[in-house]
């Protein structure tokens, strides 16, 4: 079974570690995995995607219009990477905005959930706020771990406890707690 995942975002979201959440969770279960990240400027706030290949698959590049899974951390960052997108893609998209110094300064406009849905409707779309979740479960820098449940619901490509595995695996003992607890209310949320 091949499962193709793109994360998207922008720097600063924890994408890298969302990647390294999934590998270890595939890793655990015994299944091949193969990553790929593009994070040019992501220091500064630039566009960052991550494509997760589970399976057995030659490539780390998920083809043009091969993506299962979209998740994505940014609100208007789910709308750059439609080429990867098919007609069975399932997306996740975090609603919480990080609007850019362009739409701050008055030079471009940022898209509301209204126009993503309707850009986007030709696809299954989950929205959730994991940025809302990560706050409420004690540190929203665990809004990477909380959307990581909303695609564990969605998805079902790992169980909730492979996820967790993951996260203990991957996160430093002090950040369990909290990661732990987002990524059940994430779960929840959907």
């Amino acid at each position: 079974m091949e499962v193709n995942i793109l994360l998207t975002g922008v720097g600063g979201q924890g994408i890298l570690t969302s990647s390294m959440i999934l590998a270890r969770a595939a890793m655990n279960s015994g299944r091949n995995v193969i990553t790929a990240e593009t994070h040019g400027m992501a220091q500064r706030g630039g566009s960052v995607e991550v494509h997760v290949r589970i399976g057995d698959v030659l490539s780390p590049l998920i083809p043009y219009g091969g993506a299962d899974y979209v998740v994505s951390l940014e609100l208007s960052e789910v709308l750059r990477y439609a080429v990867y997108y098919g007609e069975k893609t399932k997306a996740i998209v975090n609603t919480g905005k990080i609007v850019p110094p362009s739409v701050s300064r008055g030079e471009a406009k940022y898209p509301d959930v209204e126009e993503v849905k309707d850009a986007l409707s030709w696809l299954e779309v989950h929205f959730v706020n994991a940025s809302e979740i990560a706050e409420k479960a004690g540190n929203v820098q665990a809004t990477n771990v909380a959307i990581l449940g909303s695609f564990c619901k969605v998805s079902g490509v790992f169980t909730l406890e492979e996820l967790e595995r993951a996260v203990k695996d991957v996160l430093p003992e002090k950040l369990h707690e909290v990661n732990l607890k987002a990524l059940r209310m994430g779960y929840n949320a959907i």
